[in-house]
């Protein structure tokens, strides 16, 4: 995303982390897996095994705003959903 864009993140945060931006979905790879909606999310590459990832639908440096890398926009980060940045949760995964 490029400093002249006109993407402006409405999301709340600590006025402590202000200073941080977060990741837009596009740039951070971020897509949903429509087919693993009713999949069982503790096992494979999932958000939802993230370390980032902030249950229910959101994630520590992603935003849950604007379009995944398939043009889609849910306005969450999906427990099903997947992105360049995941790292495992060994507490979530099975």
């Amino acid at each position: 995303m490029s400093a002249s864009s006109d993407f402006t993140s409405t999301q709340k945060i600590p006025q402590d982390a202000t200073k941080l931006n977060k990741l837009t979905k596009a740039c951070s790879g971020y897509m949903e897996l429509i087919n693993f909606k009713n999949s069982d999310t503790h096992t494979g590459y999932f958000c939802y095994n993230c370390i980032y990832f902030i249950k229910p639908n959101h994630c520590a440096i992603v935003t849950d705003e604007g379009q995944d890398i398939n043009g889609n926009v849910s306005n969450e980060i999906a427990p099903h959903g997947i992105c360049s940045v995941w790292t495992p949760n060994a507490k979530e995964i099975k």
